[in-house]
């Protein structure tokens, strides 16, 4: 019986695709890393999640790519592979920022940024607050042009890196 199951369990593990080997890291970027106007635009100010300090989210500047995710999120896991492609190929051509939302604790988010490799920086709103600047639910993505504005505004999930580099290319004028 037990080399039944054994068998059993070998065909059904390699009909599936393969787990993505562990990216933990050690520490993500620093939100000082994050260029910006230094302006308190509106008053939506956000803890780092790295807890060093905060920061507007609307004085990042541009060109840059804002992910709004949560670690309880589905569709932001299936996404993620791609902000992190992108932040490691875009180099300072454009800024990758996160924005972690709604985590029933700051470290829960800080934990899955480290445990799935998201290197670049991330700020924290811990209730919601910004869903009247991004909008409800997650994810949600923006493209901020180089001149501060939204150039576009992508609410579900990027699933595909060629998705991203269209988006980025289309709106952003960067090619990566």
């Amino acid at each position: 019986m037990k080399k039944l199951w054994l068998v059993l369990v070998l065909l059904l593990s390699s009909c599936s695709s393969a787990a993505p080997e562990s990216q933990s890291i050690a520490s993500i970027a620093p939100c000082s890393s994050i260029k910006s106007t230094g302006m308190a635009a509106d008053g939506l100010m956000l803890e780092c999640l790295d807890g060093a300090g905060e920061l507007a989210i609307k004085a990042i500047e541009g060109p840059a790519v804002i992910s709004v995710w949560a670690s309880w999120c589905t569709n932001c896991e299936a996404q993620r592979p791609n902000f992190i492609k992108l932040y490691r190929e875009a180099g300072d051509r454009l800024q990758v920022v996160g924005v972690d939302v709604e985590e029933k604790a700051k470290s829960d988010g800080l934990n899955h940024a480290l445990k799935s490799g998201m290197a670049y920086p991330h700020l924290y709103d811990p209730d919601g607050r910004t869903s009247n600047y991004f909008g409800p639910g997650v994810p949600i993505t923006q493209f901020i042009a180089a001149d501060g504005t939204l150039a576009f505004q992508k609410i579900g999930p990027i699933f595909t890196y060629e998705e991203m580099q269209q988006l980025v290319e289309e709106y952003l004028g960067i090619k990566v």
